[in-house]
């Protein structure tokens, strides 16, 4: 009947009398206890194979950190180094805006030559001051006024 619901049949039992049982016989431990000897020898090299792992990783967390902590002061110091050069150049542009302007009032190198002709033709250099137009005349005034003789 128990085969009917899918379970195995009862064990069979040798011998039922008193006189009938076998003496228990002893499991060879040896070839277990190599087996286990080997499986701790392999756990305690996988045990020393995690922990230089993990002794490599926290080393390669700490130097990522120092590497990260020198690239922040870095990039902050080239930030700070480019807005400088920034406000550096606005004030050359603003520089160069107000020589352009000046140079837009200069006289132009035409202007300066059509002065020049004029200056020439009119030689300002022979020019007399006031002063000595007067100093002149009063020289000719005392010329006429002293006795000729």
């Amino acid at each position: 009947m128990p085969e009917e619901f899918g379970m195995p049949p009862p064990p069979k039992k040798e011998g039922t009398g008193m006189f009938k049982h076998k003496a228990p016989v002893a499991p060879d431990f040896s070839e277990v206890k190599g087996e286990m000897n080997n499986l701790e020898r392999r756990l305690k090299v996988l045990e020393e194979a995690f922990t230089n792992i993990r002794k490599g990783l926290q080393v390669a967390e700490q130097n990522m950190l120092s590497k990260n902590k020198t690239s922040s002061t870095d990039i902050k110091t080239l930030t700070s180094d480019i807005n400088e050069i920034r406000k550096e150049m606005l004030d050359m542009k603003e520089k160069i805006l107000m020589i352009v302007k000046d140079l837009e009032g200069a006289a132009k190198i035409n202007e300066v030559k059509v002065l020049e002709k004029y200056i020439n033709l009119w030689n300002p250099v022979k020019f007399v001051t006031q002063n000595e137009v007067e100093r002149i005349i009063d020289e000719k005034i005392k010329d006429q006024k002293k006795p000729q003789g």
